[in-house]
């Protein structure tokens, strides 16, 4: 048996484990890269366990229902169009200026405590009994 012999011998299993090769580094680099999802209809997830983070982008408003604490966190502004319903007594931490832009009226039907100043731009009408102590001191 000579070296050319050999070496035809052995050309198909060298080819298999090249390809095999370059086939499991192409599979590493698509696979390392996160793989976008277009879901249509609803979604509901009871839990998450890894990753710590989800990152979503949707062109149209997602509906969300939260049951237990949710942090949300990031850079950009997280835009909230539509109904919020908190039920139960749920503190809010708010850092930074919040806007309230509203075209109808903004309905509260709860106890509101408000520690510094509030501003409030434009007309304002009060429906029920305000305590005496809320009211402006003449001559102030």
């Amino acid at each position: 048996m000579t070296s050319r012999d050999l070496l035809m011998a052995y050309r198909w299993p060298a080819a298999v484990v090249l390809s095999s090769l370059v086939l499991a580094v192409t599979a590493a680099k698509l696979l390392s890269r996160p793989i976008p999802i277009a879901i249509k209809g609803g979604l509901q997830v009871d839990k998450l366990v890894l990753p710590p983070s989800v990152t979503i982008r949707s062109d149209t408003p997602l509906p969300v229902v939260v049951k237990e604490q949710v942090t949300i966190g990031g850079a950009a502004p997280l835009a909230i169009e539509g109904p919020v319903t908190i039920s139960g007594n749920a503190p809010l931490a708010v850092e930074g200026a919040v806007s309230v832009t509203a075209e109808d009226p903004l309905a509260v039907r709860a106890d509101v405590s408000v520690d510094n100043k509030v501003t409030i731009g434009g007309k304002v009408d009060i429906q029920g009994k305000v305590k005496p102590t809320l009211l402006p001191v003449p001559g102030l």
